[in-house]
């Protein structure tokens, strides 16, 4: 059987590497994109890019080169974003406009090229790394917040779009994890994040990797947001 192909944006660290592992592992080609650190690590059937996904020219050449590569795109998953701590009187422009058009901006990019060669195939699954900032406030996340609830409204209005053409659009919030980001935000804050949680525990970031993979098989699941944690919201 043929081996089905993933594109997975900021692909260097994190859920981004452990998602490309684990895609691998189960016997995906792999297509990554980065910004500025490229991957340490080395998988079979890959291709990984340097693009700014918050620009549209450099979205559509991945496309374009993962398409020359691999012919095909079963799956996307939209992982990269980054965020801009501070509140909203002393937010700049520049910091408010970088969140926006990589967290928002960047994925609209993504499925708009993405949903071109799908349409096309009459198959495909969009997976949409959205944060449970979308809805819960935090002092000093509104840019992040912000961008994450237009990745929802984004996520459902795509899924209507894409249906008749058995393409699925979902997102999911992946929890909280002790990755190399994650355990450097302080045990304060773990220990909040904790209990939040009705296990009081952080989410497995392995765990997170086989939802995701089950996800991207799923054919009739669509315009769903799955909270893939145990903080009840």
């Amino acid at each position: 059987m043929e081996a089905k192909t993933v594109l997975i944006s900021g692909i260097s660290r994190g859920i981004g590497k452990e998602l490309a592992l684990a895609f691998s592992k189960n016997g995906w080609s792999v297509c990554g994109c980065y910004k500025n650190n490229e991957p340490n690590y080395v998988i079979p059937n890959s291709k990984f890019i340097k693009a700014d996904i918050s620009k549209h020219n450099e979205v559509k050449e991945l496309i374009k080169s993962l398409i020359n590569e691999f012919d095909k795109i079963d799956c996307v998953i939209n992982n990269a974003s980054i965020t801009a701590q501070s509140t909203i009187f002393k937010m700049t422009d520049d910091m408010w406009e970088s969140v926006i058009k990589t967290n928002l901006n960047g994925t609209f990019y993504m499925i708009k090229e993405a949903l071109g060669v799908m349409i096309r195939q009459k198959r495909g699954s969009i997976i949409n790394i959205a944060s449970i900032s979308a809805l819960k406030s935090y002092v000093g996340a509104a840019s992040y917040s912000a961008s994450k609830s237009g990745v929802i409204s984004l996520t459902r209005t795509a899924a209507r779009e894409a249906g008749r053409f058995g393409v699925t659009v979902n997102a999911v919030f992946p929890g909280f994890h002790l990755t190399d980001i994650g355990s450097n935000a302080g045990n304060t804050f773990i220990e909040t994040v904790k209990q939040e949680c009705v296990l009081n525990v952080t989410t497995d970031i392995k765990e997170l990797a086989d939802f995701i993979i089950l996800l991207a098989q799923v054919k009739t699941v669509s315009g769903q947001i799955f909270n893939f944690d145990s903080r009840i919201i």
